[in-house]
């Protein structure tokens, strides 16, 4: 059985976020109970406990793995053990891949990523960390469209290219940006389909035909509207222009994917400024008579 939990499911900077007093930060700071905290997207994958699989690794890691046993290590296997087998990298992102600095203690790893991540990773010098002892990292490189497996544990995830430049940090360093800076997977066990895309420029139909072919889909929720930022603090961007189809409209992800009625949809990476974050909210109330679930850190589901 394949077991898939958020262990975090926020936008960058998590909720409430440092530097915000918007109305959401605000009302989760003043009232937890009706706005619980939420860590930095971060995901697991396992069929079998003792050989868990995250995708990308967030700033909130540690955190993470504190607040779930399963991630935890075990006392009757030594004094230095870890379930995490491997990590999935979708991106270069910061907020995807700080937290494989946390898991810099000698362990030995295997990082799943595309050749143009891995080189953008590897040309900054706080990431040779990783690889101060023989053997500490294994690399494997993953294309997209090109199946692969997790280890021994039976999953197969196949990469999907999604539009995407590599992250500011970066660019100038004269790698191709084309291939591989941005990925969704497909992860299939025992003909049970779930599509992890939290980072959503564009619904394409190749998208939308991918999404009607999965039992369970977990879908880029970042913003509510198009000028959710605009309208919060002055001077911000449109969501589409930093690669985010907004949840509501005529041409949003719920307008455009609501021909999927047999498919379980979950939306994850929720920015602190989304007001469905407030399950009191019209928004919230919304997107659940859509046929939408709004994940949450804990949320799991067996296939």
């Amino acid at each position: 059985m394949l077991h898939f939990r958020l262990l975090g499911t926020a936008a960058g900077g998590g909720l409430p976020q440092w530097n915000c007093s918007c109305a959401i930060c605000a009302l989760c700071r003043q009232e937890p109970q009706i706005v619980p905290p939420r860590y930095q997207l971060q995901a697991a994958v396992w069929t079998n406990p003792a050989e868990i699989y995250l995708l990308n690794a967030s700033p909130d890691l540690r955190f993470q793995i504190e607040a779930n046993s399963e991630l935890q290590p075990k006392e009757e296997l030594g004094r230095r053990n870890t379930p995490i087998r491997g990590i999935v990298l979708t991106s270069a992102d910061l907020d995807q891949t700080l937290g494989l600095l946390l898991l810099r203690e000698f362990q030995p790893l295997t990082v799943y990523a595309t050749a143009v991540v891995r080189a953008s990773l590897l040309a900054n010098p706080f990431f040779r960390m990783l690889e101060r002892v023989p053997n500490q990292l294994t690399w494997v490189e993953i294309r997209a469209d090109e199946p692969f497996s997790l280890g021994l544990s039976g999953i197969v995830c196949t990469p999907m290219a999604l539009v995407g430049d590599l992250p500011f940090y970066a660019r100038g360093l004269g790698l191709d940006e084309a291939q591989g800076a941005s990925l969704g997977l497909m992860i299939e066990h025992n003909g049970q389909r779930l599509a992890y895309t939290p980072s959503v420029p564009e619904v394409t139909a190749q998208l939308h035909e991918t999404y009607r072919g999965c039992d369970t889909i977990l879908v880029d929720g970042t913003f509510w509207s198009d000028a959710e930022l605009q309208n919060t603090h002055a001077g911000t961007p449109l969501a589409r222009s930093i690669g985010h189809v907004p949840m509501s409209g005529e041409d949003g992800t719920m307008a455009l994917l609501a021909s999927l009625a047999r498919v379980q949809k979950v939306f994850v990476h929720l920015n602190n400024t989304n007001p469905v974050l407030d399950p009191r909210s019209a928004e919230a109330n919304e997107v659940l008579q859509a046929g939408w679930e709004i994940g949450y850190d804990g949320w799991e589901i067996a296939l």
